[in-house]
Parts: structure tokens; sequence; C-alpha cells
């Protein structure tokens, strides 16, 4: 039974109930929404609401933008002072580098008409074309192909070599070629000097130098008699000329090696007493190239079964 049946039975009165009118109570500190349940909308103040903005606030403001102009202004006349600077540098680095080269040219001035550079310059070009003329001689008729690679590199190699030294010469105001013994430069002053007061120092030399074919002086014919250390007097160049095969390969072979141990001595004589850097930088070049292709020609002397030179 309910509990308004059991009221009635005993005669107990009806439970109050309450009033649908009244309205709930405010909710306290206790009384929160449960988490989930939405709590009541909040309006935001409209500007009109809300007022003018703190004295603080736009204080704050106002500086910002002040402060903004104020770092403008500098900036502009940096600006400024990096424009007028700037033609100025350009004319003081002109003028560093028009010093620096008038500098260089009063420091590497030519060398003098009897220096080591000039001598060195003009004999081993006309030693190198020796070379050349003989180098072709045996690309076109020799009989064994690495020999023929053989004089084929030398004679690429040494005529670059006198064109190399055939612009120096014209760079210093020098002629080609002089009159006279050569081999006058070799054991002479060098640095500049204009003459060599040794005299026929280096034609005196030149017989006691390695390579050296013929001899000095008039005791031999001038058909038998080589101008520089090294050098194929005419008499072998008119049989270098005339043969083919296997011979010219054998002859050639023997000729270039006599032939590179004269130019030998002068790429060291050069590399130590030429005044010139690039003088000196060829000259070794020189030297360890030449020295490079003695071993490779007296190799191929033994390999064709001929004695080495």
């Amino acid at each position: 039974m309910s509990d308004s049946e059991l009221r009635a039975e005993g005669g107990l009165p009806a439970a109050p109930t309450a009033p649908a009118d009244v309205s709930a109570e405010p909710r306290g500190q206790d009384d929160r929404p449960a988490r989930g349940e939405p709590g009541p909308a909040r309006a935001r103040p409209s500007a009109a609401e809300a007022g003018p903005a703190p004295a603080g606030e736009a204080g704050e403001a106002g500086e910002a933008g002040e402060a903004g102009e104020a770092g403008e202004a500098p900036r502009r006349r940096r600006g400024r002072a990096a424009l007028w600077w700037t033609p100025v540098v350009v004319v003081l680095v002109a003028g560093l580098l028009a010093a620096g080269s008038a500098l260089g040219d009063l420091l590497d001035r030519p060398p003098g008409e009897g220096s080591v550079d000039v001598g060195f310059a003009r004999d081993m070009s006309e030693h190198h074309a020796q070379a050349v003329q003989m180098a072709m001689i045996e690309f076109d008729r020799g009989g064994d192909a690495s020999t023929r690679s053989v004089a084929q590199d030398i004679a690429l190699t040494q005529q670059r070599e006198i064109g190399i030294m055939s612009t120096w010469l014209s760079g210093w105001g020098r002629a080609q070629s002089a009159s006279g013994a050569p081999m006058r430069w070799m054991g002479g002053t060098g640095a500049g000097a204009e003459h060599d007061t040794h005299g026929d120092t280096g034609a005196a030399a030149m017989g006691d130098m390695p390579g050296m074919s013929g001899s000095v002086g008039g005791a031999a014919s001038a058909n038998d008699t080589a101008r520089m250390p090294g050098m194929a007097t005419p008499n072998e160049l008119r049989r270098l000329a005339t043969i083919h095969g296997h011979d010219l390969d054998v002859l050639f072979l023997a000729l270039m090696v006599h032939h590179h141990r004269g130019g030998l001595a002068m790429a060291q004589y050069a590399a130590q007493h030429a005044d010139s850097d690039r003088t000196r930088s060829l000259a070794r070049a020189m030297v360890l190239n030449q020295s490079i292709e003695i071993d490779q020609m007296q190799q191929d002397l033994t390999r064709l079964g001929a004695p080495r030179a």
C-alpha cells in the first residue's frame, strides 16, 4: 500500500505539497552546476559600458609610437652616411691597387742581357728546337710504337716550352737569339748583369758537361762539333734523317739520351741561379721530366737489344 492509502485508513492528514509557483531558491556556493552542466550565460559589456581605456595603457601605446619614430631617424642618418662614404672607399681601394701594381712592376724588372734568365731562355729554346726536329724524324719513320710515342711526347712538351720562353724574351724586350758563343750565362754573375765578366767561361765548361757530343774549339771539323751540351752534330743529324725502322729507333734513343743529359745540366744551373721565380720553376720541371724520360729511353734501348747510352 502506498503512503497516501495508509494515511487514509488511519485517518492521518495527507502530506503537504509544495506550491507549484514557488521559485527555486538561489544556489549557494555548494549549489554550483555539476560538471558538464552548462552555467548561466554571461553577456560581454559593450564598448559604451566598458568606458575609456585606462590611462596607463594609453600612455604605453603613445610611448611605443614615439620610440618607433625616434629609432627611424638614426637609421636614415646612418644610411645617408654610408652612401657618402661609399665613393671614398672605392677611390681608396683603387689607389691601393694602383700603388701595388706600380710596386710590382718596380720589383719585377726585366732581367739583364747577360743574366741567367735571358741566357737560359735563349739557349734552351735552341736546344729544344733540335730535340723537336729529332723527335719528329723518329715519329715519322720509326719502327717501334713505344719509341714513336716517346718521340711524340718530347716534341709536344719541348715545343710548348719553346713558346713559353719565347714569350718571356718578348716581354723582357730581349732578342730571341744572340750572337757569340752560347752558354756564356753559365757561371756568370746573373742577377741582371748587362755583361758577363767571366768571358768564355760558359763555352770552356761545355766540354766537361755530361752529354756533350763532339769537341769544343777548332780541333774538329764543324760537322763533328755540337753547339751546346748534348746536341747532335750535323753528321749525326744527317745520318738520323737517312735511316728508318729499327735502326732509326736505336739511334734516336741514343742521341736523345745524350741530348737530355746536356739539357739537364743547363736546367739544373738555371734552377739554382736564375733570378725569376718562373724561370726557376720551369727549369725544375725540365729536370724532373727529362730525368724520367732518360730512364724510359734507357729501358727501351735494352728492350730493343741495343746497349744503353
